[in-house]
């Protein structure tokens, strides 16, 4: 609010600045023949008295009558010889005309006595309204109340802003439910009234997707178990050598579908916030060793060697399940694509917890390394088993990392292949 109050107060006190000078130019310029028209006519009787009073002395007495007339004036009277003052032809003919002259800031006045060689001033006593003290508290205080004027103005359009501002940043923080509601006095209604339509919109599409996708993969499961056992059923029923290779594949088609439900339904809870990031602090070693653990047996029968490089970190935040499941899946992508070794490294830099899981493969192209944690997107279009995949995997490991406000990403590996890199920050409990 301060910076909106204060950059509203500068611009009009910037711009009164340079309208009044301007305006007051303008009108004495305008109105310079009718003040001395005005200000001639107010002079005319006062001077006329002052001038039959001296006119008749010689020149050596008129200062002394000066001095006994001046206690009777309100403005000081004094003697000049026309000599003494620079004038201009015109100011000369005006005074050989008989008139008076008049300043430029109509606070003096010449006077021709006789013959225009001994002339009376008369100057106005000054305005003592317009002392600078009072020019200055005339402007602070017009300053004070211009600043009432915009504040008055300025509270209502930041406070209706302030809560449009808090309502979006609920609903960003996956409040999806958050609405604003403004008086219809409320200058931004209307762009209210639009987010919070935005707002029911959205929310009624990530509910019906939410509902699609665990009505889908629950609904799944149940063919799947189904299929599962009457797979089962056929094997004891078919003839082994015939039949047996073909329900291995239909049995390994099965566990890949269950897999792909399995993360499909992980994906849409984080992606929908219906799990809870919970963290917690355990042990770093014991940690990554079982999640090593999880897939040996896979990196064994891909020929791969699985080794934990470095583990410099004793404790870790994290929440354990969902952050095993994302290190898991990167390494499983790693042994995917691997050639014969896969690295795994687990430090802290500064905030930062990292997991560097390096694989001596093909690598990712520079134009596919954010693509390919979108999701349902894979590099390899084939089917095949061993290099294919659903797509969901990277996917829930960026959705991991940034529930845990850090973020993925991938480079290439010193000595060729890829490098995954897990960040996330070290929050205090």
């Amino acid at each position: 609010m301060l910076r909106l109050f204060l950059g509203l107060f500068i611009t009009l006190v910037i711009a009164f600045a340079l309208a009044v000078p301007s305006i007051n130019t303008f009108f004495d310029w305008y109105l310079k023949t009718s003040d001395d028209v005005y200000y001639r006519e107010s002079m005319r009787g006062p001077a006329y008295s002052l001038v039959e009073q001296l006119r008749p002395l010689p020149a050596a007495q008129r200062p002394q009558r000066l001095n006994e007339l001046q206690p009777h004036y309100g403005m000081t009277l004094k003697l000049v010889e026309a000599s003494q003052l620079q004038l201009g032809r015109q100011d000369q003919a005006l005074l050989a005309d008989g008139q008076m002259l008049i300043s430029d800031d109509v606070s003096r006045f010449i006077i021709p006595i006789d013959d225009g060689s001994q002339l009376l001033s008369v100057s106005l006593p000054p305005d003592l309204r317009m002392t600078t003290a009072f020019t200055v508290s005339a402007y602070a205080m017009f300053a004070s109340l211009l600043g009432i004027a915009v504040f008055c103005w300025v509270w209502p359009h930041w406070r209706d802003l302030e809560r449009l501002r808090l309502a979006a940043q609920r609903f960003g923080d996956n409040d999806l439910r958050s609405r604003i509601h403004l008086s219809r006095r409320s200058n931004i209604r209307e762009l209210a009234e639009h987010f919070n339509q935005m707002a029911g919109r959205i929310e009624g599409l990530i509910a019906n997707q939410r509902e699609l996708t665990n009505a889908v993969s629950h609904e799944l499961r149940t063919p799947i178990a189904r299929l599962t056992f009457e797979l089962e059923q056929l094997r004891r029923l078919a003839d082994q050598s015939a039949c047996g290779p073909l329900i291995d594949d239909m049995h390994a088609d099965l566990g890949d579908l269950e897999e792909m439900v399995s993360e499909l339904l992980t994906y849409a809870s984080l992606e929908h916030g219906a799990a809870q990031i919970k963290r917690e602090t355990i042990q770093a070693a014991d940690w990554i060793d079982s999640v090593l653990g999880s897939v040996a047996l896979e990196a064994e029968a891909a020929g791969v060697a699985l080794t934990l490089s470095v583990c410099t970190v004793e404790n870790i935040r994290i929440e354990p399940r969902f952050m095993a499941r994302a290190v898991i899946n990167l390494l499983r992508n790693a042994i995917r694509y691997a050639e014969r070794e896969v690295r795994v490294s687990l430090v802290r830099e500064g905030d930062l917890y990292q997991v560097f899981v390096e694989d001596d493969g093909p690598g990712v192209p520079l134009v596919a390394r954010e693509k390919i944690f979108e999701p349902f997107t894979r590099l390899d279009t084939s089917r095949d088993r061993r290099t294919g995949g659903y797509g969901l995997g990277l996917a829930l490991v960026r959705r991991v990392s940034q529930w845990h406000e850090g973020h993925a990403q991938v480079r290439d590996c010193a000595g060729g292949g890829a490098l995954f890199v897990l960040s996330w920050p070290h929050n205090e409990a």
